[in-house]
């Protein structure tokens, strides 16, 4: 009936949501994967480990509505399995604790796919370490219970109260913020002393994390004081009353600012970091990518061996300069006579990773410092060959064309927007206080994806004037612009605000 092979089915638990806690396993099957099909309490950063050419499908639920009905998502995972897709399943915490993972199990089952279940660090207790609470505590807690805090739409929680009020040790109740008041009731109406501690974790262990403390008989208005909302946990118990926090990091030039970075993945992995490093709470959300350029082997081998100067405009541009020196099977000795310039600092660190040093290094990273300042070594014998963006804008070939230096301009690369975290940027777009830009692509790439343009008033961060300038061009005005062009530069004026 179909022409190509079923693949197994991966169930997947990503963990509560920090990315670091996900399994090898998981990363192996989401980068693997063709289909995503993905729950909305994964981290955006998690989806960054996707390949460009996978299918990635919302099935979550935000203020009671389903995007995808559990029908629905089964109905998803067969239809592309049987397509001969590698379907990879997303689901926060664990796929079989309160996450109807065994439901969608039982289904492929049904239907004679094979599958398999990749287990994930669970949120009632990864989520209360996170937020400084142990779950048990010698003395305090030698147990803990775990309940849902959720039922189906319109129905009442249908918990033992009267039992769970006279266990001993840590109660935690997942999915339970909309029914925190039935929750506090009924342990209060059966006796739970009021002044037992308790505590809400909102988005546990991810970068807008918050946490409040309280007692049982004040807990709920605190949450309604503090606006919290799902995903949360509830925690009741005296461990609660301990703070071993970890994860909050005060003190810090940019403590807990939640800063959303745009760059292609290679290149949020490399900032992140750094902007960690400071007490940031980071998200990677990749809305570009590059896209390496086919180069018949014979001109790039016969344009490397005329320059005299190699001019990479940008990190990904060096790294897929060396990629063709190991695809054409080339000796890196070869270049021992070329000057090797780069535009910037991101590009030097990325050729310090094999083993090469950049020749020159303009003192501003932008096109036209690097032209005034590189023009003035070169001379009439002197031939450059510039490997960059497709796109790339025209002062660099235009100046070199009017001080009569020969050239040779070769598209390396093409920068692509990814437009499937369209959804995720606007979903998530009001929990960041800063919004990091790093280049016009990706400028154009917000602009075109964003759906409310106020929601960037007065929180992006561009780390150069022609990424102002795209910016711009879109009718944002309201732009802080970096007076050095790297993450430095975009670090230091973050912390001038």
């Amino acid at each position: 009936m179909f022409d190509k092979e079923i693949k197994k089915v991966s169930l997947v638990g990503v963990g509560p949501g920090d990315e670091n806690l996900l399994t090898i396993k998981a990363c192996k099957c989401i980068e693997d994967a063709d289909v995503i099909i993905y729950d909305n309490l994964i981290n955006p950063t998690i989806l960054n480990r996707a390949n460009m050419g996978a299918k990635l499908i919302y099935a979550g639920k935000i203020s009671g509505n389903h995007y995808l009905t559990q029908d629905k998502i089964n109905e998803t995972i067969v239809s592309y399995a049987l397509a001969g897709e590698y379907v990879v399943r997303l689901k926060g915490g664990d796929p079989y604790i309160f996450g109807r993972g065994g439901e969608e199990a039982e289904y492929l089952l049904q239907r004679g796919i094979d599958f398999e279940i990749v287990h994930g660090v669970s949120s009632f207790y990864a989520g209360l370490g996170y937020a400084g609470i142990p779950v048990t505590f010698r003395g305090e807690a030698a147990s803990f219970h775990v309940f849902t805090g959720h039922r189906k739409q319109g129905e009442p929680l249908n918990l033992d109260f009267a039992g769970i009020a006279k266990l001993e040790g840590s109660l935690v109740f997942l999915m339970g913020i909309s029914n925190l008041g039935a929750i506090v009731n009924g342990l209060l109406s059966n006796g739970m002393n009021p002044d037992t501690g308790a505590a809400i974790i909102e988005n546990a262990t991810r970068y807008n994390q918050r946490v409040f403390r309280g007692k049982l008989s004040n807990i709920e208005e605190i949450a309604k004081k503090e606006n919290i909302v799902s995903p949360a946990l509830i925690a009741i118990g005296n461990v609660c009353k301990k703070n071993l926090d970890f994860f909050k990091k005060d003190g810090l030039p940019l403590s807990n600012k939640n800063i959303l970075l745009t760059a292609t993945r290679s290149l949020t992995e490399k900032m992140a970091p750094e902007f960690k490093a400071l007490g940031a709470n980071v998200c990677e959300m990749s809305l570009i990518a590059t896209k390496e350029m086919e180069i018949e082997r014979d001109k790039f081998t016969l344009e490397l061996e005329l320059a005299t100067h190699i001019l990479l405009t940008s990190a990904n541009g060096v790294d897929i300069f060396f990629e063709k020196i190991k695809k054409y099977d080339l000796d890196i000795r070869s270049l021992h006579n070329k000057k090797i310039c780069v535009i910037g600092s991101g590009s030097a660190s990325a050729l310090k990773k094999y083993g090469v040093r950049a020749d020159f290094i303009p003192s501003k990273f932008d096109s036209k410092s690097f032209l005034e300042e590189m023009v003035t070594e070169l001379n009439e014998k002197s031939r450059v060959l510039m490997l960059r963006a497709k796109l790339g804008n025209d002062i660099l070939p235009n100046g070199l064309k009017a001080a009569g230096i020969k050239f040779c301009d070769i598209p390396i690369y093409d920068t692509i927007i990814d437009y499937r975290r369209k959804f995720e940027l606007n979903k998530e777009i009001k929990n960041f206080d800063y919004i990091v830009l790093a280049s016009a692509s990706a400028a154009k790439a917000l602009c075109e994806m964003i759906e409310d343009m106020n929601a960037l008033k007065e929180r992006v961060v561009s780390i150069g004037p022609m990424t102002t300038k795209a910016l711009m061009e879109f009718g944002i005005e309201e732009v802080i612009t970096a007076n050095q062009y790297d993450v430095k530069g975009i670090v230091d004026a973050i912390r001038k605000l």
